[in-house]
């Protein structure tokens, strides 16, 4: 009987082990970030230019965007806040989405999904889902090579999750005709439908 508890009594102390061992092995990367809203925008407003067409990272901001991109999916819930929030500068809006770049394939078309959901009560919303399809935030005053990713989500356009949002930009009243009539990835694979 003691030899029964005591293998009983092995067995659930290694489930313990296995799990609190797969605990501290999973990816803590995507861990939520610890921060009020309200501190968040403090910081976000702080550290990114008000004005969209002058996205600017100084070097103390630079710290605070690169922060963010090292765990994009932690930050993702204050982010969207600030992007929904009208009191915020659309170009507040703009830095804090470039460091949303970083999101795994899916989660960034659920990001972008998010901002063309958006773009229908407040159309400069578009401006910033445009520059997040396209990665065009690389050109941005200040932004140096590795700042932002190479790629944008278009590398990623056989995903099913993907190119439903892409169609959805493509298809959206707010995205500008002059892109839509232009080259480039967008009108590659939704021309002619």
């Amino acid at each position: 009987m003691n030899k029964k508890i005591l293998i009983v009594l092995v067995m659930g102390l290694l489930i313990v082990l296995s799990g609190m061992l797969w605990n501290i092995t999973r990816d803590h990367s995507i861990r939520k970030v610890e921060m009020e809203y309200e501190e968040f925008k403090v910081l976000a407003e702080q550290h990114f230019d008000t004005i969209y067409s002058d996205i600017w990272f100084s070097p103390p901001s630079t710290d605070f965007f690169q922060e963010i991109r090292q765990n994009p999916s932690g930050w993702s819930f204050l982010v969207r806040q600030l992007v929904a929030d009208p009191s915020v500068a659309l170009g507040v809006k703009a830095g804090a989405s470039a460091a949303m770049l970083d999101l795994p394939p899916d989660q960034l078309a659920e990001f972008l999904e998010f901002l063309l959901t958006l773009a229908y009560s407040d159309q400069n919303i578009m401006r910033i889902a445009s520059s997040v399809a396209f990665n065009s935030l690389r050109g941005a005053q200040g932004i140096l090579p590795g700042m932002l990713p190479d790629g944008s989500i278009f590398d990623h356009s056989h995903r099913p999750a993907v190119r439903r949002v892409l169609q959805r930009m493509w298809e959206h009243p707010a995205f500008p005709q002059t892109i839509r009539e232009g080259d480039n990835d967008l009108t590659d694979l939704f021309r002619g439908r």
